[in-house]
Formats: structure tokens, sequence, C-alpha cells
């Protein structure tokens, strides 16, 4: 310990000496840096983590892929929706068939909104679990695919049968 330092002010000075970066709170963050390429926190990292309910920043591959196919499900089952409508069918939904009452580009542009603004809610809220059972909020998504599949299936099963 250098002389006529108190204890406070030579591990202070221990500490500068020991830095190797510039102190990166010296410069703004960039807009950029909201956009990571790696590094970002992805999921838990200690199991007892797990256990508790937890956000993170970036999200895998997988559930991009899950929110895109749900999108294009939903414009699917809107085109489709429309065709059975002209064909004589109607809708069951009483929201959508509100939106359908302004017209179709009411409907086209509800549905699609309902959508974006729903996925997101769920990506962020994934890791959540559902009414204090042991099921996360994440499960929500690979079941809404699936229950949209089932639901265009049906439609088009319907379009082949009138």
């Amino acid at each position: 310990m250098p002389r006529g330092l108190t204890l406070v002010e030579a591990m202070s000075v221990m500490d500068q000496n020991r830095r190797t970066q510039a102190d990166r709170r010296a410069e703004p963050t960039s807009p950029w840096g909201a956009f990571p390429p790696v590094g970002q926190r992805m999921q838990a990292r200690r199991a007892d983590e797990h256990q508790r309910v937890y956000y993170v920043d970036r999200f895998s591959a997988l559930e991009l892929g899950l929110v895109v196919a749900i999108l294009a499900a939903s414009l699917a089952d809107a085109v489709l929706t429309t065709h059975l409508l002209e064909i004589g069918c109607y809708e069951a939904n009483p929201l959508m068939k509100r939106l359908l009452e302004h017209g179709v580009s009411w409907f086209l542009v509800g549905k699609y909104l309902l959508t974006v603004v729903g996925l997101p809610l769920l990506l962020i809220f994934k890791n959540h679990y559902l009414f204090g059972t042991r099921f996360r909020v994440g499960y929500v998504i690979p079941a809404l695919l699936a229950l949209y599949l089932i639901l265009i299936t049906y439609q088009v099963y319907l379009i082949a049968g009138l």
C-alpha cells in the first residue's frame, strides 16, 4: 500500500489499475444496442430460476417460426372465411361478425391486428404460469397454431363439400 493513502484510497487505485476496458458508461448507448447479435439471455441460467417467473431478452428460432406460422394461418383463416361467407356460410364469432358488418376490409384488418397484438404478449409472458398451474403461457403458442391448422382443415373440408 502506497504511503499517505488510506485503505479505501489504495483499494480505489488498485481497482483502477485492474481495469482493462474503457468505461462503457462514458458513451451513450447506440440505438442498435437493442438488437445485439449474441450473448443476451434466452432462458433461465439456473434450475431455481426456472421454477420462478422470469423474462428473457431474446427468443429462439423455433418461437419465431411459430409466430410467423400463426400469422400466416390467421391470414389463411381470414381468406377462407371470406370465401365461405360468399358461398353461403356465416361467421360464428360475434366480434368478427360485427367487423364484417362494416365490410371485409374491416374484418381482415381487425383479425390481423388482434393476432399481431396478442402474439407479442404471449411471447413476453411465455414463462409465466397459467392460473397457478404448472403450465406456462408459452405452451399456448404451439397450441394456438394447432387450433388454427384444425380450423383451416375444417374450412377446406367445407369448401370442398359445398
